[in-house]
């Protein structure tokens, strides 16, 4: 048996090719034949690595009652959120907008004019306490639909007027001053978990972009409770079961406030981010746990999530043989059996694990005999329960794990969702760039430019217009404003650890092209959707941060940079009317607008143009003047690396402003500091930099 599914590139939609009910993709034929016929549509969104999503398929998708009652009485469509984040975004406002709350498999119900009047999130086959049943409300929806139509419709335009109104809210500007910087972080200190870190009550998730603006603000203002607060939370969720310590990346969030026990799912999305905010937080720390996480992330993208073509998959699933987490959870006597007794005697103390499991499971609140690998403490805290220093313990510790990660290999793995999103790529290129430099790693570096390159050839257009998705050799999807807003990050990123000016030119056409397709003149603000786009019902902002950052948060930075690298008034313009409009939110609501604050950082601070001069030599590692110019901590640094007369006339191809500034190429190395794009004398030595810049 086989739906309209069948034919689609999505592993999600992919997923119900086979179920009885008769999907279809989103599209004018579905909604043209619920014209037709004259029925509403069943509109369900989700993802493939989604658990509730698998639960809802089970339960009521591949059971025939359900189908039977859809088939007669709705047209069914299915929408992969990843694919279609534009869609997602809209129903899922709605959904927050009628019952205050959101999540995953989205339930919405529309007219054949694609406007809603009814959503929910899960629903299972039949009642239970508390939850209606899809077999009882479905058929009451359909009787309300042929006997009540006149009702729905009025909660139609009234549904559709508020949607509007969120989608693109009318908000005055107000921009963010230094002096405001402080009361916004003792707002974003009040949701902090003093105990275990992190921000709010569980379920508990990253959020590294609240942990990204908090390394900043240590940064601005020397705060020790910032830092401590990144420290701590980075510290809690690498010790906690939300952190693989087998095969190492980090679960989507954890169920619990200790970071104990995780929602299984890895997500590309968030190995990227969790780099960043390790990366910003080791600038500053030090701490030797922050540079081995990011080389375990490292390692886990590199095996699990890169293509042979280069571009990173998108996730991994949380269930594996039908049940959540079954890949990662440990017996006790497994452990025991992989390893001799003094071996397992030794990481069942260093793990805290227990006969009858570590942890309850979150329905029953009973333990099922089940561990999850975590550590309690920082590994020297047990030094001297084993009499053995900490560098030994850490040796033993990875030896066994190793072990023990043989034996897990052979189980069977989660799915993975092997789609190729712009976005999301774009992310870990801008995660990885910067891990490179920090830690002076050419095989970061060099992971970042295959999926770079990939981008360039998949998904980057003659006019430099983006594709969203890629599948099974098909790119698909026209790009939505976070694909353009992060990819113009990864290209300024990629290339401050390259210094490549191509890298640099490509961002700026990328830009560019942001601004024509998204860009609103009258507010200063993006669209998520192009003007082109026409089967979305409206055309909406997103302003707050997600689970990733908004475009707009993201894009803010891309303007900022390539105003700055091109002298180009106009897109430095467009960056302080973005913050401008984003000014009021985040200053009332900062939690949700961290990567916006940390990205308006570079407009509070003057900008340093440093030129390199440095013939007939490639960049690499080894030259100390040039490490220290790409680790100085500014957030409006700009640095421009010349090596030839072809170089030169490189930057000077994309300026818009004046170039004069920029030197002629001579026979020995130097470098020039500028401010306002005015140059000191040239120097030369490590110390003569210093003195300049600090």
């Amino acid at each position: 048996m086989k739906n309209k599914l069948f034919g689609e590139n999505s592993p999600y939609l992919l997923q119900h090719a086979s179920n009885p009910v008769n999907w279809y993709p989103w599209g004018e034929e579905a909604f043209s034949l619920a014209k037709e016929k004259d029925l509403p549509v069943f509109l369900s969104i989700g993802y493939s690595t989604c658990h509730w999503c698998h639960v809802m398929e089970k339960e009521s998708f591949e059971d025939e009652e359900v189908a039977t009652i859809l088939n007669k009485s709705f047209i069914s469509i299915k929408v992969d959120r990843e694919q279609r984040p534009d869609l997602d975004s809209i129903y899922m406002a709605v959904c927050q907008m009628m019952t205050k709350r959101g999540g995953w498999p989205l339930t919405v119900i529309l007219t054949p004019d694609k406007i809603p009047f009814f959503a929910g999130t899960y629903f299972p086959k039949t009642s239970t306490k508390g939850s209606v049943g899809l077999c009882e409300f479905l058929p009451k929806v359909k009787e309300v639909w042929d006997k009540n139509r006149k009702d729905i419709l009025v909660s139609c335009d009234s549904i559709f007027k508020s949607l509007k109104e969120v989608a693109n809210p009318n908000i005055p500007d107000s921009f963010v001053e230094k002096e405001d910087l402080k009361e916004i972080f003792e707002s974003i200190k009040d949701f902090y978990d003093e105990k275990y870190g992190g921000f709010g009550e569980a379920p508990k998730f990253p959020s590294p972009q609240n942990l990204i603006f908090l390394s900043k603000f240590y940064k601005l203002f020397k705060q020790k409770d910032s830092l401590r607060m990144v420290e701590q939370t980075l510290t809690m969720m690498r010790l906690g079961g939300i952190f693989d310590h087998v095969g190492f990346g980090f679960h989507r969030y954890s169920t619990d406030v200790k970071w104990l026990v995780p929602h299984f799912e890895k997500m590309l999305y968030d190995q990227a981010m969790i780099m960043e905010a390790l990366v910003e937080s080791h600038g500053l720390s030090k701490k030797e746990l922050f540079k081995n996480t990011v080389e375990e992330i490292y390692l886990y993208v590199k095996e699990v999530l890169k293509s042979e073509e280069g571009g990173f998959f998108s996730a991994e699933d949380a269930d594996s043989e039908g049940e959540e987490g079954a890949f990662y959870t440990w017996e006790l006597e497994e452990i025991q059996s992989i390893l001799t007794k003094d071996e397992a005697a030794f990481f069942q103390h260093l793990f805290s694990l227990e006969s009858d499991g570590n942890f309850n499971e979150e329905v029953t609140n009973k333990r099922n005999g089940k561990n999850i690998i975590y550590l309690k403490d920082e590994l020297e805290t047990f030094s001297s329960i084993f009499s053995i220093d900490h560098q030994s313990i850490l040796e033993e510790s990875n030896r066994i794990k190793k072990k023990i990660k043989l034996v897990r290999d052979k189980r069977v793995r989660p799915s993975l969702d092997d789609k190729v999103l712009t976005d999301w790529n774009s992310l870990m290129i801008s995660s990885l760039s910067k891990a490179s430099v920090v830690f002076r790693r050419e095989d970061y570096l060099a992971l970042a430019i295959e999926s770079f390159e990939f981008i360039k050839k998949k998904m980057v257009q003659k006019d430099y217009s983006l594709l969203h998705c890629y599948r099974n050799d098909d790119a698909s999807i026209e790009g939505l404003v976070d694909d353009y807003a992060f990819f113009t990050k990864a290209c300024v990123d990629l290339y401050e650890a390259t210094l490549d000016v191509s890298v640099l030119a490509l961002g700026r056409k990328v830009c560019d092209k942001m601004i024509e397709l998204f860009w609103d003149n009258e507010k200063g603000s993006f669209y998520a959707t192009p003007e082109s786009s026409m089967d979305v019902i409206v055309r909406q902002k997103n302003l707050l941060d997600g689970a990733i950052p908004s475009g707009n948060s993201v894009a803010l930075f891309g303007l900022a940079k390539v105003g700055g690298y091109c002298n180009d008034p106009v897109v430095l313009s467009n960056a302080r009317k973005l913050s401008l409009q984003l000014g009021e939110m985040a200053k009332k609501f900062p939690i949700n607008l961290a990567q916006f604050l940390a990205n308006h950082l570079a407009l509070l601070c003057e900008s340093v143009q440093i030129v390199i001069i440095n013939p007939h030599k490639d960049l690499s590692f080894d030259n100390e003047v040039v490490n220290y110019l790409r680790d100085f901590n500014h957030d409006n640094k700009l640095v421009y690396y010349i090596a030839s007369d072809h170089d030169l006339e490189s930057y000077k191809q994309i300026f818009k402003g004046s170039d004069d500034f920029l030197p002629k190429v001579s026979d020995k190395f130097e470098v020039y500091i500028c401010k306002g794009y005015s140059c000191n004398l040239p120097v030369s030595s490590l110390n003569e930099v210093r003195e300049i810049l600090e």
